[in-house]
């Protein structure tokens, strides 16, 4: 009698122990799922990392020498970047979601940009849309989201970007002094922002050359004077523009002195 109830007791611990394990598996199972689910999009990313860091590496170059390039390089590298990118929004966690989308913005308005010049790099410094995408691709948002894209391929995938932060080289120090916009100023997108978001771009571009740190609204104040301004006859604008920018920046009180800057030059 007492044998048939260690047995049964027995019986019943083993029930008890298969059952706990069976819920440890359980527990275990659902969150190797989960596990699975997140790291699908982390390995993703990893498959594209190497052909990024290839693009990212290629585009630092186009950008450093885009007005001495083939039109032909400059145009496979910019939508290379962009097909990559492209790649990266499909599959990109939460975590770099953002940071993504907005490298897919910046990158894919700069090719549209180049493409909207048949991807003449001698005429991209002299183009509005392709100074203004460069001045966005120079900000601090923009160079984060690169920074925070690379780290987390450095934290997953164990590769280093070698390129992870883009820009043009000393943005604005190629755009040409006066800025002239002829019978090309009517092909700009002519959207409220687009209008804006030039007008800063421009004043930004300007008074970088001279070291000066300004304000959304200064930038906005020198770039509209200096379009309106350039506009009107070249010859006359080669001849007075230094005197017309040191109006330009004493109007919009950007303390500038432009006589004094150039002769340190």
């Amino acid at each position: 009698m007492a044998l048939s109830n260690f047995s049964n007791g027995e019986d019943l611990k083993s029930k008890r122990n298969l059952r706990s394990i069976f819920l440890v598996l359980g527990v275990f199972g659902i969150l190797g799922l989960v596990a699975c689910g997140q790291s699908a999009e982390t390995r993703s990313v990893c498959q594209l990392s190497v052909r990024w860091n290839q693009a990212s590496a290629d585009i630092a170059t186009v950008l450093a020498d885009l007005e001495s390039l083939p039109s032909g390089q400059i145009r496979d590298t910019m939508l290379e970047v962009v097909l990559n990118l492209e790649a990266f929004n499909e599959v990109a966690p939460r975590d770099i979601k953002n940071e993504v989308e907005l490298l897919l913005n910046t990158y894919g308005a700069l090719s549209d940009a180049l493409e909207a010049i048949d991807w003449d790099g001698s005429a991209a410094s002299q183009d509005a849309a392709v100074t203004s995408t460069g001045v966005r691709l120079a900000s601090d948002e923009i160079q984060n989201a690169q920074t925070d894209f690379a780290k987390f391929i450095s934290d997953n995938c164990s590769l280093e970007i070698e390129n992870a932060v883009n820009q043009f080289p000393n943005v604005g120090s190629t755009l040409p002094d006066p800025v002239i916009l002829g019978d090309d100023e009517a092909n700009l997108d002519a959207s409220a922002d687009n209008e804006d978001s030039v007008k800063r771009a421009f004043g930004y571009v300007v008074v970088e050359r001279f070291g000066v740190a300004i304000t959304d609204e200064q930038a906005s104040c020198v770039g509209t004077a200096l379009l309106a301004t350039t506009s009107a006859n070249a010859a006359i604008v080669d001849l007075t523009y230094w005197q017309m920018l040191q109006e330009i920046f004493v109007t919009c009180e950007v303390n500038v002195d432009v006589a004094a800057a150039l002769e340190n030059e």
